[in-house]
């Protein structure tokens, strides 16, 4: 018997183990899940009610004094026109990941609304899934199932995530840092000028015979606090991240000397060489 598996045996001995603290009979060890369903039956559990609460879903999402929410259906006829569902294909909807049909299929879907000092957010959110403010300082998301269907834990952990998300970027913003390793590797930012830069332009040289051109687009800034590093900021985390894996793309490290285009703190693991 391995260590790993010795270990869980004593793990479930503790479980079965009454308030007196008499141990009581502990099944066969099995490896794997097996191990883990034998404790459930043994401790009367079912699968349902094992894992039935989102952890990451339950925590509220606290609001900064700067932040201001506003929960909104959507308009009638901004969504488009779907079949009304029966009472079997509900059951099998919430067996299944989401879809378009599902979003609206059990309500009216909401989207919330979030402004901060950099901008505004809107998030839309799944029928299966409610909103609630209960103070003005937390946000509560609660799914219709309370977690117990393969769309409940879905959709709740998701939708907590991207309206924290939200928050914080109107708030904070987020930030990628890169940097260029090579030799004469240089990067700068070009103001616009109306001619050769119509909008504001980061030029790299990156090795190649010419220079390589982004555009900056809307909603985000970009720096290079000096000439081999970058600065990439915006309040929207999927566009900030996009954007710096764009310039990432340009050149990314080499598998044998890391020359090219990093984030901040990645690690690269190099391939060794050939030697003679």
């Amino acid at each position: 018997m391995s260590k790993v598996h010795t270990r869980r045996v004593k793990i479930l001995s503790a479980l079965f183990s009454d308030a007196e603290g008499v141990s009581r009979r502990v099944p066969t060890p099995v490896r794997g899940t097996m191990l883990l369903r034998s404790a459930r039956g043994a401790l009367g559990l079912s699968h349902g009610r094992v894992r039935c609460m989102s952890r990451i879903g339950r925590v509220p999402v606290k609001l900064p004094e700067a932040v201001s929410v506003r929960v909104e259906p959507y308009a009638a006829g901004s969504l488009h026109p779907i079949k009304p569902p029966t009472a079997h294909r509900l059951r099998q909807m919430m067996k299944r990941r989401p879809d378009k049909d599902s979003f609206q299929a059990f309500g009216t879907p909401h989207r919330v609304v979030v402004n901060g000092p950099l901008g505004e957010i809107a998030v839309p959110v799944h029928s299966f899934v409610d909103v609630a403010q209960p103070d003005a300082e937390t946000l509560q998301v609660s799914a219709k199932c309370g977690g117990t269907t393969r769309l409940g834990k879905t959709m709740w952990g998701t939708t907590k995530s991207y309206i924290a998300n939200a928050v914080r970027g109107v708030s904070q913003g987020f930030r990628k840092d890169l940097e260029l390793q090579g030799v004469g590797f240089r990067a700068r930012i070009e103001k616009a000028d109306g001619a050769l830069y119509p909008v504001e332009t980061l030029v790299l040289r990156l090795g190649f015979t010419n220079e390589l051109q982004l555009p900056v687009p809307p909603g985000i800034e970009i720096s290079c606090p000096t000439q081999t590093t970058i600065a990439v900021f915006g309040f929207r985390k999927r566009q900030v991240g996009m954007v710096a894996a764009q310039i990432r793309r340009f050149r990314p490290p080499d598998a044998y000397k890391g020359k090219g285009v990093r984030y901040v703190d990645e690690v690269v693991r190099l391939k060794p060489g050939k030697r003679r």
